[in-house]
């Protein structure tokens, strides 16, 4: 039996021992054996920078954010079609032979979360504190790439049909023998709720971790209110908001920010904003296509150039009428840099959007006004006010999107949420650079949910195939 899951527990703990990128003032690796026993050895696990860098770049190439160049749809790459596929919203995304860096990169970052969560009441050394921090960090990151897989390979959460809908495979303990199911988005909710509550009832942990790759209270306020908006539960969001601004609540002034700041672990550190740290660096699209992505037109027109936001992030000039997405040099290959971090600004946004459904707007736009005035230029800023044709719920929406894109897929989440409001649903087109149309996604279509991979398939057959 050769279940994906036996290869990922494999890669999981040799990346464990061998790749260790250390972070900041991390001591350094002195991991010798796959099999941890002090508190020490769990401690290091955490120590991983690797598990604040996942990749979920295609969640975002299904959004409505994102514009591929002609260049790029009319390559013939089949290599890498997969970009292609995806941004069309094509019947098929996968070859036989690709890898979904997504599903079997998050499944990898679970893996040693589990082996921590399965052993570390029984480590040697430690106090019941240190060892309750260790657990309270493991349930948070686990819980993070949770909520990453049930929103990209499931449908959004709906009470109604969330315990038919299916999520992805809830694996909660290191067996590599497992063929799971796809448990449904509720199991995978209610254990996500689990896991954070958890953390913020655990007296010892911190309100930060030593530093933003590992999480603190903070951080799990913040999951929480992220999970219950997606969950629709407006009140718990709120509660769960105010519960990681009340710990902190600096915002980054913009205009004080140097030009085209790439968004590495080490920026996120000397970012005021961030709650916990996630960000990914791409090397294989821009080089395999020798360029960046671009922005859809509703974003570049709802961002405006002179968003501060626009202008740190993507280049001014144009190409095919779109602007693109700015390029960075690592070791002196071209890249691009995504920021997924946990932030004041998005519980800001979480915040003003529960006050405004529950018609509390002039307090919705204050908190809007109060993000903004540190994304402008002082000469440039022009606060928002609710008027006939934008009241506060709309106007937290576009803010929103200005400040998320290409944020791990929140966008695409957004979407799928907002598609069973009428006052939202939208269907999506693509348009190549002479206007015509190639590609469009009706709302609520199923190709708003990520297929499995063949390989995922074939290695197991319990697996239900999203259908396209």
């Amino acid at each position: 039996m050769k279940p994906i899951f036996r290869l990922i527990l494999v890669i999981s703990l040799v990346l464990l021992v061998s790749s260790c990128k250390k972070f900041l003032n991390v001591r350094p690796d002195n991991t010798t054996n796959i099999n941890p026993r002090t508190i020490s050895d769990f401690e290091e696990i955490l120590n991983n920078s690797s598990l604040a860098t996942p990749n979920y770049m295609l969640a975002d190439f299904a959004s409505d954010d994102v514009y591929l160049s002609d260049k790029v749809m009319n390559s013939g790459n089949t290599a890498m079609g997969y970009y292609m596929n995806t941004y069309a919203w094509a019947p098929n995304i996968w070859q036989p032979a690709d890898d979904d860096a997504m599903y079997n990169g998050t499944y990898q970052l679970i893996l040693p979360m589990n082996i921590i969560l399965d052993n570390i009441e029984n480590a040697d050394g430690g106090t019941g504190e240190q060892k309750a921090i260790v657990k309270a960090q493991a349930c948070i990151n686990r819980a993070y790439y949770y909520l990453q897989l049930a929103n990209i390979y499931g449908p959004d959460y709906q009470s109604a049909s969330a315990g038919q809908d299916l999520a992805v495979p809830l694996i909660l303990h290191p067996d590599a023998t497992q063929q799971p199911r796809r448990n449904t988005v509720k199991e995978v909710y209610d254990q996500i709720l689990t896991d954070l509550q958890l953390a913020v009832n655990t007296p010892s942990l911190p309100d930060f971790g030593g530093d933003v790759i590992h999480p603190g209270k903070a951080a799990a306020y913040a999951m929480l209110a992220r999970t219950y908006l997606l969950m629709s539960d407006y009140e718990k969001a709120l509660a769960a908001a105010d519960g990681a601004l009340k710990i902190k609540s600096a915002l980054l002034n913009y205009e004080s920010t140097s030009p085209y700041k790439p968004f590495t672990l080490r920026d996120q550190e000397a970012n005021p904003e961030v709650l916990l740290a996630r960000v990914y660096i791409d090397l294989p699209y821009v080089r395999q296509f020798n360029e960046a992505i671009y922005a859809s037109l509703s974003l570049s027109d709802l961002l405006g150039t002179k968003d501060l936001r626009f202008y740190i992030n993507f280049e001014i000039r144009r190409k095919e009428n779109h602007f693109r997405y700015e390029q960075y040099s690592d070791n002196n290959m071209p890249s691009m840099q995504f920021n997924y971090s946990l932030t004041v600004a998005e519980m800001m946004l979480i915040k003003a959007e529960c006050l405004a459904r529950k018609g509390a707007a002039e307090s919705s736009v204050a908190l809007l006004n109060q993000l903004r005035q540190s994304r402008f230029k002082k000469a440039d800023y022009t606060p928002l006010a609710v008027s006939p044709g934008k009241d506060a719920l709309t106007l937290v929406l576009e803010e929103r999107r200005r400040e998320l894109f290409f944020h791990g897929g929140l966008r695409l989440f957004d979407l799928k949420r907002l598609n069973r409001d009428p006052r939202f649903k939208q269907d999506l087109r693509r348009v190549n650079s002479k206007d015509s149309v190639i590609a469009t996604l009706p709302a609520l279509s199923s190709r708003y949910l990520m297929p499995f991979t063949p390989k995922v398939i074939a290695n197991n057959p319990a697996i239900i195939q999203n259908q396209r």
